[in-house]
C-alpha cells in the first residue's frame, strides 16, 4: 500500500509518508489489542468545574476508550468531559486519562477510558465518518491523525489544523477557520519525532464541518518549480 501512497508530488511527501507509516506500525498493534478504530474528529475537552477547556482531536476510538492528541499533557487519573465534534452532531462522554506521552515538541498523545455507562455509540460515529464528503480523487488515501501548522502568505497568522487522511498527491485537513479555494499555503506536518516536514499545497475545496470547523482538501503540486515559486511568499519564522 505504501508504494501507491508515496508516488506523487515530490520526494518530501514520500519521506513524510514513510515516517508516518513507521510511527503507526507499533500503534496499530495497540489499536488491535484495544479493539479501536482510526476515527479522526475534532474534540473539545472541558473539566467538570468549567475552568479548563482544551481543543484536541481523536486518533482512534472504541466504545469504551479514546486515543487523543492534545496541545498539553494530562496526568494519569485526570477526568474530563469529552465532546466529539462530528459533521452533523456531537457525542459527549466522561473519560479518565490512563496514560500520556510526548507527540513531537508541542503535542501529547494520551489514552482515555470512558466512564462506565457513558460508552460511545461507535456505529453512529462510524456512520458520521462515512458521510463526510471528500473531494473526487483517483489516488488512495490513508487515515493519519497528525497536527499541521498552516502557514499563509505574507504576515497572515498561522492556522492550527490536523489531518484526517493523506496520500502522495494530497491531504484533507480539519481547521478552525475557512480557507479560500485556490489559496496556496505551506503545510507544516508534525510527526511524533518532532522533525517537521513542510510542503507547499493548494487548497482546492473548503466546506463547513459542524458549527466551528471546516474540512479542507489540499493538492500537492507535481512540479518542483511551482512549489519553489510559492515558497518564496511565506514567512515561517
Amino acid at each position: 500500500m505504501l508504494g501507491n501512497l508515496s508516488c506523487g508530488a515530490n520526494p518530501e511527501i514520500g519521506r513524510l509518508l514513510k515516517k508516518l507509516r513507521a510511527d503507526e506500525d507499533g500503534y496499530d498493534t495497540e489499536l488491535r489489542s484495544l479493539d479501536r478504530e482510526k476515527l479522526v474528529f475534532p474534540v473539545q475537552m472541558s473539566s467538570f468545574n468549567g475552568e479548563t477547556k482544551v481543543d484536541a482531536f481523536s486518533r482512534d476510538l472504541s466504545g469504551s476508550g479514546l486515543g487523543l492528541i492534545t496541545p498539553q499533557p494530562f496526568d494519569a487519573g485526570t477526568e474530563m468531559q469529552i465532546q466529539l465534534q462530528l459533521p452533523d452532531t456531537t457525542h459527549t462522554c466522561r473519560a479518565r486519562c490512563c496514560w500520556n506521552s510526548r507527540f513531537g515538541e508541542s503535542y501529547w498523545s494520551s489514552g482515555w477510558e470512558v466512564e462506565t455507562g457513558d460508552q460511545l455509540d461507535l456505529d453512529s460515529i462510524r456512520n458520521s465518518d462515512t458521510r463526510i464528503v471528500y473531494d473526487a480523487r483517483t489516488t488512495e488515501r490513508e487515515k493519519f491523525a497528525v497536527p499541521v501548522i498552516v502557514h499563509q502568505k505574507g504576515k497572515q497568522p498561522q492556522i492550527h489544523a490536523f489531518t484526517t487522511n493523506l496520500s502522495g498527491s494530497g491531504a484533507n485537513l480539519v481547521v478552525g477557520q475557512k480557507i479560500r479555494e485556490n489559496t496556496w499555503c505551506m503545510l507544516g506536518f508534525v510527526p511524533t519525532d518532532g522533525q517537521n516536514c513542510s510542503v507547499i499545497a493548494e487548497c482546492i475545496w473548503s466546506r463547513e464541518y459542524g458549527n466551528s470547523y471546516w474540512t479542507v482538501g489540499w493538492k500537492f503540486p507535481r512540479l518542483d518549480r511551482i512549489a519553489k515559486f510559492h515558497a518564496t511568499c511565506f514567512d515561517c519564522e
